[in-house]
């Protein structure tokens, strides 16, 4: 009995392990089919481990051991997409989609000499292949599907080729190559941020692709050097923990995220607001300009929390910071400080008529109104501000004043018992 894949098997089924705890951990929906593509390469290995140790079935077995590299190529292919729940229609896309190319593995493996037969396996794998390809989806649609369709058709003109010429080993070689090499880039294509770990990875995806010809040109150059098993599967445990760590640098960049970030509006939230504040500062400070910081308190927010509800209130909520966001300009910083106050950094204010302008149009953002449970709910908001380096240069001080002001203006409204569109009135008294 020849148990040389036992170290693999055991390996792969550990990072099968990993990856199930990781998934049931961190709800990772691209884990879900990483997870599928290791299952199938685990089988590929006791397919392997049937094969070394059989002679009755062991063409069957190595069609088996190769037809999984496909799967699980396609179902690396499929996570790099943004449709990732397991489903029928998603898993028979990876498992239907290699079907033709399953078969002419096969067919090879077997020894068929029908040459018509390899050509319609290629015709048939190009159209499978189009149409997963046609189904992915990723965020930024890169690549586009005229670059996926281009490339795909390319990959199965080579193999066709290869065909046509009786080069049958070679041609399931390049079809074993050009999916990994499909996979490395489709990974850097659709990662989240070109990290270190996304660039090892797709490295290795790139290293695992030239296994099958770097073995093909050392068998015709140096037909006498034997090369240990464990260096051609080194690329897919070193593809392992490119994953590994991927995953974990984006879970350390979502806590980073949500630390500096309003859950609720996805604002910044009052710790970035300080260090944002302070930056503009120190900009302002150094080529001479002015900047304000604007303090926003809808009016009467708790009466609808307690009429309506909080999830009426996030509504509010999240409607005032999209309707204040549209009256900033890009280099402006709008935050959540928390309950129903906001907070607000204007850039490159020449005096304090023009910060008056902005936060009059803030206020009047909210004039129209907004549907609250078949409702047309009237939201008002506070508002104060102060000028730096006029009135300040002390992020604390700035804070203070504009906060002052702002519960001023509120006081000053209703000990006169104006209406609460009177904002605009106030802000210039």
């Amino acid at each position: 009995m020849n148990f040389s894949v036992l170290p693999d098997f055991a390996a792969i089924g550990g990072l099968i392990a990993v990856f199930w705890t990781l998934l049931r951990r961190t709800g990772e929906s691209r884990l879900n089919f990483w997870l599928v593509g290791w299952v199938l390469l685990l089988i590929h290995i006791i397919a392997e481990f049937v094969a070394d140790n059989t002679h009755g079935s062991a063409n069957g077995a190595w069609s088996v051991a190769v037809a999984m590299l496909v799967m699980t190529a396609n179902a690396f292919i499929w996570a790099s997409s943004d449709q990732l729940d397991i489903r029928w229609r998603n898993l028979s896309m990876v498992v239907f989609s290699a079907l033709p190319d399953v078969a002419l593995l096969t067919c090879d493996q077997y020894g068929l000499q029908a040459t018509w037969a390899y050509a319609a396996l290629t015709v048939l794998g190009a159209g499978s292949m189009l149409w997963m390809l046609r189904s992915w989806r990723s965020a930024t649609d890169q690549p586009t599907l005229r670059w996926r369709t281009s490339l795909a058709l390319a990959a199965y003109a080579v193999q066709g080729a290869l065909v046509a010429l009786h080069q049958r080993d070679y041609a399931v070689d390049w079809m074993l190559t050009w999916h990994y090499l499909a996979v490395a880039a489709l990974y850097r294509a659709t990662a989240r941020r070109p990290s270190a770990s996304v660039r090892f990875t797709m490295i290795n995806f790139i290293a695992w692709a030239f296994v099958w010809p770097v073995g093909d040109l050392m068998t015709v150059l140096w037909p006498h050097i034997q090369v240990d098993a464990e260096v051609w599967n080194l690329p897919k445990f070193l593809v392992a923990t490119g994953m590994t760590f991927t995953l974990l640098e984006e879970q350390l960049s979502k806590a980073e995220y949500a630390s500096l970030h309003d859950e609720l509006t996805g604002l910044p939230n009052r710790r970035m607001l300080r260090s944002r504040l302070r930056e503009t500062m120190e900009r302002a400070k150094t080529s001479g300009a002015r900047m304000a910081l604007v303090v926003i308190d809808l009016d009467d927010f708790k009466e609808i929390n307690d009429t309506l509800g909080h999830a009426a209130g996030d509504e509010v909520l999240q409607w005032a910071a999209r309707q204040f966001r549209a009256q900033l300009g890009p280099q402006d910083v709008l935050a959540r400080l928390g309950g129903d106050e906001f907070a607000a950094v204007l850039t490159d204010i020449p005096d304090r008529g023009s910060a008056e302008r902005v936060a009059q149009s803030l206020s009047g953002a909210l004039r129209g109104g907004m549907p609250v449970r078949a409702q047309q709910q009237t939201i008002h908001a506070s508002i104060g501000f102060s000028l730096y380096p006029d009135e300040g240069s002390d992020a604390d001080r700035l804070y203070a004043l504009a906060d002052r002001e702002m519960y001023e203006r509120k006081l000053r409204r209703r000990e006169r018992d104006l209406p609460p569109d009177a904002e605009e009135a106030l802000l210039g008294s």
